[in-house]
């Protein structure tokens, strides 16, 4: 990079960096208050668990979003599906409002459908962190990205219960809207495009795109298998954690909010050193290594019921986290060439998103047969497998990348 250019990279990490910081203190709050919105809407675990099939971490409309935004980023640019992004996430805070103002559960429906199209920056978000990097040092930018994405976790989500508990859920979600209004103006003023050249768009091009996705490409078939298994594993049961401590053990919001702070504290702590260690070191041992804790963190689960247990957890959960998801990225960062970079993440995000969108709505009907143990314990089957799947079909890829 000559000065300039990368002046220009550290000033869009910059922007980037806060607008994690926004968008996390919104989704941190959203994290912890809806599961138990939508059952105090009369909403029942196995729909719980349907909304999340739908719209949530994994969901179809955030599966479908994803591989669509990836593959068009790389042909018009990042910023539009950012700042579209941030637009679905406005839009869909004022529903979850009006459907805690009318209590209707149904509008949820709008609300989460939306926030799934949200998703479609994400390949975008990726490819805009690791051209904004030196080369190099891919982990720490996205390590970066995600401690600014922490650091209002540490604080918001406690607060955020605390109005829950005491203004209802329709006092909070204005505020929330607040903050994404902030992510729109500052990613719509401030943002730089990295991809200065557009293609043309040919759709029938996209639709063989789209059609890519559904299968794992040559040489990073293990790596997508491996992804897919972990999202539809912690998809079925950690993912449903929240609602399920509710029914089970009636946690408080603000109890939950609490574990929440002490997660994101401790995910905080622990990333910049795991993405400076990533640097240095190969991806695969790394992943292994994160997979593994999944099984004490499911055998505390099954076994426990007192709070003070579920917020020491939170500190194994934040370790999960924090040596998966930056490896994750960083994998594929060094697996595929700059100029597939977007439409690799969305193809990633597509295939681990057509396997894992059932799992929430399996979770909630295992909930709901067996309570609480049935879906951490399949959580904890699930992640031996994808522990088989890493040791023996996986591939470290180029370091040089």
């Amino acid at each position: 990079m000559t000065n300039s250019s990368t002046r220009s990279a550290y000033s869009n990490l910059r922007v980037l960096v806060l607008n994690s910081f926004l968008r996390g203190t919104h989704n941190s709050v959203y994290g912890v208050i809806f599961q138990p919105f939508a059952l105090s809407l009369g909403a029942s675990m196995t729909t719980v668990g349907l909304l999340n099939s739908i719209g949530g971490m994994n969901g179809i409309f955030t599966t479908l979003a994803q591989s669509a935004g990836g593959w068009l980023a790389d042909r018009i640019g990042r910023k539009p599906f950012v700042v579209a992004a941030s637009a679905f996430g406005v839009t869909a805070y004022i529903l979850l409002a009006l459907a805690g103002a009318l209590n209707v559960w149904t509008l949820l429906l709008g609300g989460i459908i939306l926030f799934g199209f949200s998703a479609l920056s994400r390949p975008a978000i990726a490819s805009l962190t690791a051209e904004s990097a030196q080369a190099g040092q891919h982990g720490s930018a996205f390590s970066l990205t995600m401690v600014a994405w922490l650091v209002p976790g540490v604080l918001a989500p406690p607060v955020g219960g605390w109005l829950a508990d005491r203004l209802g859920y329709g006092g909070v979600f204005p505020i929330l809207l607040a903050f994404e209004a902030a992510s729109l103006i500052l990613v719509w003023r401030f943002l730089r495009e990295t991809r200065a050249t557009r293609d043309p768009i040919r759709w029938r091009d996209f639709a063989r795109a789209f059609a890519r996705s559904i299968v794992p490409p040559r040489g990073l078939r293990g790596f997508f298998i491996a992804c897919a298994s972990d999202s539809f594993v912690w998809g079925m049961g950690w993912g449903l954690i929240n609602g399920m401590l509710v029914k089970s053990y009636n946690f408080s919001v603000e109890q939950l909010g609490l574990m929440a702070s002490v997660m994101s504290l401790s995910w905080a702590i622990m990333q910049m050193p795991i993405g400076r260690y990533v640097d240095r070191h190969t991806l695969k041992g790394m992943m292994i290594f994160s997979e593994s804790l999944g099984i004490p963190l499911m055998l505390i689960g099954i076994t426990q019921s007192r709070f003070e247990i579920f917020v020491a957890a939170q500190l194994l959960f934040a370790l999960t986290a924090a040596t998966w998801v930056p490896v994750v990225n960083t994998f594929l960062t060094r697996a595929v060439p700059t100029s597939a970079r977007s439409e690799a993440f969305g193809r990633l995000n597509m295939f681990r998103g057509l396997i894992a969108f059932p799992a929430s709505w399996l979770g909630g009907l295992l909930f709901d047969w067996g309570g609480i143990g049935a879906p951490l314990t399949a959580n904890l089957i699930g992640s031996c497998v994808v522990i088989l799947i890493l040791i023996l079909f996986v591939r470290e890829p180029n370091r040089d990348a």
